[in-house]
């Protein structure tokens, strides 16, 4: 069973990502802040990373820096999740991050479920 780390702030979204994701085998595992996301990723060594860009303590993109410096989190897929496109023109839907040069797949909230699943499945090779 696959392991997924969610780093997000909301709540919410957490508890429905948890939910779909469950339901589809997955084993789950989250937090709310950047700082603790690096810890639980260096701790439970996941197979994928869903991070959140806003958040208090440690924004994602910071975060995500600190993850592809460390030998041990360098090579597990990141997938940016965010509510950013709430400030963009035209409410665009964003569908990559860039952090120091390197993109990064992203999907927006609120999120579609199934858009969501086939992106996972397409970073774990499954």
């Amino acid at each position: 069973m696959k392991k997924i780390l969610i780093v997000d702030d909301d709540v919410d979204i957490i508890e429905l990502v948890v939910n779909r994701l469950k339901q589809n085998n997955y084993n789950v595992i989250f937090t709310n802040d950047g700082d603790n996301g690096v810890q639980k990723a260096l701790e439970e060594q996941p197979d994928l990373i869903i991070m959140d860009i806003m958040m208090p303590r440690m924004p994602g993109g910071e975060a995500v820096k600190i993850l592809k410096l460390n030998e041990s989190t360098k090579n597990i897929p990141i997938l940016f999740f965010s509510a950013i496109n709430a400030y963009l023109s035209n409410n665009a839907e964003i569908s990559q991050v860039n952090v120091d040069g390197n993109f990064y797949p992203a999907i927006s909230k609120p999120f579609e479920p199934n858009k969501l699943l086939s992106t996972i499945k397409s970073l774990l090779g499954e």
